[in-house]
């Protein structure tokens, strides 16, 4: 009987590329999908029907293999990758070229380590795919390409040749038909693959697949197919008659464990129709078999041919009958020529290891943005083609090395693996869904292909990271989004759908708040005094906007406070979510007239501020925690008593920010103990909200779609805030719930809440500064922790400085990975006792 134990598979990966670059994902299946570097639909626009998985030909256009053979043996040859597809490869026939049995996945991003294990390989085979992610460092990090770096090991006693082959298909760049190029650099054997050019002026002047892309190998002997027809690379049957057969370039790497060393780069003349081949001239017949006889797909045939007629073709019936097997193979392969292949071989003695690198890369200029305008790409201004990205990425070796660094520190750490693996996962989401435009312009889909870019309501929970570690970017979008500030101070809510326009979201009162503490806190991590005082009268007149939804003077907004980032709940008179948000939002105020010496705006901010706190206990605090929301009018006061898990939203920002706080440790703890034990269900995770039991509630809550779900970004931060004072079990709980959720769900790297790969997640980030209590005030050069454990690794990053913090006994090491802290103040719960820096 055939028993068999099935388990959900992963059906996302790490995003491989450069911020604003578009993307390639390898899953753990060991394929590359998701292919989206040429500006396709889905990335480009937020009207998007799809194509399926991949939206840019199919799984399998970046494919690899691996050969190896012990002296005077059969070769085992193994795919390394588990797609098995019928259309490519009719592999149920032809068995020897297997999948590779296991492969061990190990996503860290930037880089994700992969081992193919088969007991039928004599050699160790792993992988490391690293994206040009490196912290601090723009151009690296926006390069449109990506590192596969191959190790082969022989662990036998024999010696061992072994041979790795790369395929391309490049369907995304076919229209037309690919000109390629091979070239040398030193030991870098590479081919440039590139569309005709066409001038603006042409009628295909927004064609969005016109760019090139390239694929270089260093390592070994390489041999190569410059350009070849797509079908030669997986598989075709001809039946002619001169026989019937199976072509394809993997039998003759399964033969020699090499490639024929082909540089044509044109595909072959169309031939005249079968009746009229015997028309032609015996001259005019030697042409045509001299001329494709250089080409690999026809070699194949001519290989099979001589076995059994070595002088073949010496008659004229021959040479008619072969230019008729290439007129039969040529039109059925139509217009798809253009794709090529790579191959590194090596000899390894016995113990010996040796390294073979692939650089992918691409460069597709023609992002057009709905209104027929050229956006581009920021890689526009470093490249002029795919050619030197990928020269770029190979001559600066240390691009790879300091993201392997840095996804190294992300894991420096002795919490749990699902804290890491949170802070890892997320990232790739920067490369995923970024716009980085030629102008310097930078956004984030709010999920891909959903909603539009710089969301501020989603921005404000996902920037911690980024900010840390590309924080131009973070300043550059809050400035992009001044312009699109109501005169009555409303604070724009997307772009869409580009970067030069916004919706008409205005209407949602939590946005104006979450600007201010962006504003506050995007100036503590990078002491850019400029920005602050270019964002000054932004701030201002976004305070005064909600300060006049406070008609009763209490200190809190009561007034058209029904719409925020929960758009399908719609809350009510004074809400204290809303609330929240406003009184750290005046923290945040305050913090910034002082800094620029605006004294009275300080003092009238500090003197709602007060007020406010006071009218937060008194209205809304029912004893257990904060009431969803209460409105007085003339019928008298009405309260809806759902517990809300992130009530206390503004708090999380302004301690996580280093502002301070405004609600003391002992009502957070109250507040964050008893959504946990009514809100978090072991089945579901945390869910955004409950009706306790004998509480009023009303109709837009009770049920709601939204306040009955579980936001993974939600989650995050109100681990974070957990964390932070002390209540690290119901941290822990949370967060390994969303882990495994995911996990289950085959959904690690891709979160779902308005669209897939959504941002909110990257609140993530801010249970690592809980678990160090990491602050920084970079114009002060004052850098403070206060670690949630007497024990405890855990990294930081700020602008310009990464490393490691350990607290061991009284103890505290401070080890700098990138940057310097020089001449800095570092304190650990506000002493500067047993603090060491290297």
């Amino acid at each position: 009987m055939a028993k068999f134990i099935s388990r959900k598979t992963q059906q996302c990966g790490i995003a491989l590329g450069g911020i604003g670059t578009g993307s390639v994902e390898l899953f753990p299946d060991g394929e590359f999908h998701q292919w989206q570097i040429a500006n396709p639909a889905r990335w480009t626009t937020r009207l998007w029907e799809g194509k399926g998985d991949d939206g840019e030909g199919n799984t399998g256009a970046l494919s690899f293999w691996v050969r190896v053979q012990k002296d005077g043996a059969a070769p085992i040859v193994r795919k390394l990758g588990q797609k098995t597809s019928s259309e490519d490869f009719t592999y149920r026939m032809f068995a020897w070229n297997k999948p590779v049995e296991e492969i061990e996945f190990d996503g860290r991003f930037p880089v994700c380590d992969l081992a193919y294990n088969d007991p039928s390989l004599a050699a160790d085979v792993k992988m490391r795919a690293t994206s040009p992610f490196v912290p601090h460092d723009y151009k690296a990090s926006s390069t449109p390409g990506f590192y596969l770096d191959f190790t082969v090991e022989n662990p036998t006693d024999e010696e061992l040749t072994v041979s790795l082959l790369s395929t391309l298909e490049p369907n995304f760049c076919n229209r037309g038909g690919c000109v390629n190029e091979l070239y040398r650099d030193g030991d870098t054997t590479g081919i440039f693959l590139n569309t005709p050019q066409v001038n603006d002026s042409d009628s295909r002047f927004t064609e969005i697949d016109r760019g090139s892309v390239c694929l270089s190998a260093q390592g070994g002997e390489i041999s190569y197919i410059t350009a070849e027809h797509f079908r030669f690379l997986r598989e075709y049957v001809t039946g002619t008659v001169l026989g019937v057969s199976q072509e394809s370039v993997i039998f003759g790497f399964r033969e020699r464990g090499v490639l024929p060393d082909s540089e044509v780069n044109v595909r072959p003349s169309r031939l005249p129709s079968h009746s009229q081949i015997s028309d032609l001239r015996d001259e005019a017949l030697d042409r045509y078999i001299e001329e494709f006889s250089v080409y690999p797909f026809a070699q194949s045939h001519l290989t099979r041919l001589r076995h059994t007629s070595p002088d073949f073709p010496s008659t004229r019936q021959e040479k008619e009958d072969f230019l008729r097997v290439m007129k039969t193979v040529t039109d059925k392969m139509g217009n798809d020529f253009g794709s090529c292949a790579l191959c590194s071989k090596v000899t390894l003695a016995p113990g010996e290891k040796k390294a073979v690198r692939f650089i992918f890369s691409w460069y597709f200029p023609n992002h057009i943005s709905r209104y027929n305008v050229r956006l581009g790409h920021y890689y526009e201004n470093n490249f002029s083609d795919a050619r030197e990205a990928n020269r770029y990425l190979s001559s600066t070796p240390e691009i790879a090395e300091k993201a392997a660094s840095f996804a190294g520190l992300l894991y420096n750490t002795d919490m749990p693996d699902f804290y890491p693996e949170a802070w890892s996962a997320h990232l790739s989401t920067i490369v995923k869904d970024s716009w980085y435009l030629k102008d310097g312009k930078f956004g984030l889909w709010e999920g891909l292909g959903y909603c539009g870019f710089h969301t501020v309501d989603i921005t404000y929970h996902a920037s911690f990271g980024l900010l840390a570690l590309f924080p131009e970017l973070q300043k550059a979008q809050m400035e992009m989004g001044v312009p699109f500030q109501r005169e009555d101070g409303r604070v724009h809510h997307f772009f869409t759908p580009d970067l030069e326009h916004v919706d008409n979201g205005y209407n949602r009162i939590d946005m104006n708040n979450q600007f201010v503490l962006m504003v506050c806190r995007d100036y503590l991590y990078t002491g850019d005094r400029g920005y602050l005082e270019r964002m000054w009268e932004p701030v201002n007149k976004a305070m005064d906007s909600i300060g006049r939804l406070d008609t009763d003077g209490d200190g809190l907004p009561d007034y058209d406070t029904s719409h925020n980032t929960y758009d399908a709940w719609k809350f009510s008179g004074t809400p204290t979510y809303i609330c929240v948000l406003w009184l750290s939002a005046l923290r945040a105020a305050v913090k910034i007239a002082d800094i620029l010496g605006k004294s009275d705006r300080k003092a009238y901010w500090n003197g709602i501020l007060e007020r406010g706190l006071v009218s937060l206990e008194e209205r809304l605090w029912n004893g257990e925690y904060y009431d969803l929301w209460r409105r007085d009018d003339e019928n008298g006061s009405t309260v809806d008593g759902c517990l809300m898990t992130d009530q206390i939203d503004g708090e999380w920002f302004l301690r996580l920010s280093g502002m301070g706080a405004n609600l003391p440790d002992d009502r957070v703890r109250a507040v964050i103990s008893r959504a946990f034990s009514s809100n978090f269900d072991p089945e579901q995770g945390l869910l955004n909200a409950t009706c306790p039991e004998g509480k009023p509630m009303s109709v837009m809550t009770y049920k709601n779609c939204q306040a009955d779900a579980v936001w993974t970004g939600i989650g995050y931060l109100f681990s974070a805030l957990a964390m932070s004072v002390g209540l690290s079990d119901i941290s822990d709980t949370v967060v390994k719930s969303i882990h495994d959720t995911q996990m289950r769900l085959g959904h690690f790297w891709d979160h779902w809440e308005c669209g897939f790969r959504y941002t909110r997640p990257l609140s993530s980030w801010t249970t690592m500064l809980a678990a160090s209590g990491m602050t920084v005030d970079v114009s002060a050069k004052k850098l403070s922790f206060r670690p949630y454990r007497e024990t405890l690794t855990v990294p930081f990053a700020f602008d310009g400085v990464l490393g490691t913090v350990s607290f061991d006994n009284g103890m505290c090491s401070v080890k700098t990975a990138g940057g310097s802290l020089d001449g800095w103040e570092v304190t650990v719960n506000g002493n500067s006792v047993g603090v060491s820096i290297s």
